[in-house]
């Protein structure tokens, strides 16, 4: 069934590969510069490090990687070539330049609007704006219709929004445009970035990756499609609220409410088709993703406990709001990577060097490109890095904060040491 990620609409390895090559880097960067300023995690949660930290992982892990694997995934959902590659290339070029320029602005960040921030923000909203148009050119061209492409074009549609809301807050910081809180212009900024972009963004993809890849035959289209009303209807109130003065707060908490049922159903998708699998026995990729959608059921307890405050569970001031970010960047998001990278990347370097070569030589299987081992080494240190940080947080304690970064940089290198050993495999052919 892997098989369905061929298509004769795939555009070159070229247009993946760099993104899979640079994304492990900001993971990386990420994850050492959270060890050496783990103290940021016990205080409140906007200040500069946790900022940089969650741009890095947000835009130069999770977007730069997500942009790679949607070039290969969009011809199959949408089974039609990909609008232009050299427009990927522009996105990439300036999502990398904006990405130096905005993390050089949040190590600093004193609440005020800097020169980097411009730049930076600039680049990466041209950057996006391109991959935006690149991708509903392409929808445009597909006469494909399922809930898939539709959850796809509304993310990058919210991409693009969320990146100009990021740049709109930090002018508004000088200019002030809207007499708004500045955390609530921040709370809308994540809803948008997270809920609009990244979780519609994976839920498109799931809904054609999962039952491929466990070989499911039928699958229930109406969680998908109750899902996607009630998440958008979720996101837009919030986004409109946000500009309009002395709304009720019953209506911020209906939106949420939709919100999360949407993602109820969502989990109730997986569900149904994890109980309705054919391939009963799960591989690396599949154990990872698992763990990841556990990781968001865990996030989404954490977010509905923001509501009720630190103070009623005792902790700290923005403590439940660093648990709930980490449980959901770097737990789900970054378990999902980790694991469909697996299901993905293997299968497009193998094409690249032996699609010619079926049913005339006998070659290595995609599988054989990464090491299981290592792949089973860094599921077991991101697990336990997770562990370490929700005790580390819980219970105040630095120590169990400074292992779980070690053990989330060292996942990071594990990772990055496989991907590269994929990306950079040479051909064989065994005799």
């Amino acid at each position: 069934m892997q098989a369905g990620l061929s298509t004769k609409n795939a555009p070159s390895i070229w247009v993946v590969a760099p993104h899979f090559l640079l994304a492990p880097v900001s993971f990386l960067m990420a994850s050492l510069y959270l060890l050496f300023h783990y103290g940021a995690l016990l205080g409140y949660h906007i200040s500069a490090p946790v900022l940089t930290v969650l741009h890095l992982m947000i835009l130069g892990w999770v977007t730069m990687i997500i942009f790679g694997a949607l070039y290969q995934l969009i011809p199959v959902v949408m089974e039609v070539k990909l609008f232009s590659e050299t427009l990927a290339y522009i996105t990439l070029t300036g999502l990398v330049s904006g990405l130096f320029f905005l993390i050089t602005a949040f190590m600093g960040y004193e609440f005020q609007l800097t020169n980097n921030f411009i730049i930076g923000g600039s680049l990466i909203i041209g950057a996006v704006l391109v991959f935006t148009i690149n991708t509903l050119v392409t929808a445009l061209k597909s006469d494909k219709k399922n809930m898939s492409k539709l959850y796809i074009v509304s993310s990058a549609i919210y991409l693009l929004l969320t990146v100009m809301m990021g740049l709109f807050i930090v002018l508004n910081l000088k200019y002030a445009w809207l007499t708004k809180a500045h955390t609530e212009l921040l709370e809308t900024h994540v809803v948008i970035g997270l809920v609009g972009w990244f979780l519609m963004l994976v839920i498109g993809v799931a809904a054609t990756l999962m039952p491929m890849f466990l070989i499911v035959h039928k699958i229930r289209e109406d969680y998908l499609k109750w899902g996607f009303y009630l998440i958008n209807a979720g996101v837009i109130i919030i986004f409109t609220i946000t500009f309009i003065n002395q709304v009720p707060e019953f209506i911020r908490v209906v939106a949420y409410l939709m919100i999360l049922s949407g993602l109820v159903l969502f989990l109730l998708f997986n569900y149904d088709v994890f109980s309705h699998r054919m391939r009963k026995k799960l591989d690396i990729g599949m154990k990872l993703s698992a763990i990841a959608l556990v990781l968001l059921l865990l996030s989404v307890i954490s977010f509905v406990l923001v509501y009720f405050g630190n103070n009623v569970l005792g902790l700290g001031v923005g403590r439940i709001e660093i648990i709930a970010g980490i449980l959901l960047v770097y737990g789900f998001f970054t378990g999902l990577i980790l694991g469909q990278t697996y299901k993905t990347l293997p299968f497009i370097i193998w094409l690249f060097h032996y699609q010619k070569l079926v049913g005339k030589q006998k070659t290595p299987l995609p599988a054989d490109l990464y090491s299981d081992r290592l792949a089973t080494i860094h599921m077991y240190s991101f697990v336990i890095s997770l562990l370490l940080f929700m005790a580390g947080l819980l219970f105040t304690v630095k120590l169990l904060l400074i292992l779980a970064a070690v053990a989330m940089v060292f996942t990071s290198i594990v990772y990055g040491i496989n991907v590269y050993r994929m990306i950079f495999h040479k051909k064989q052919i065994i005799k």
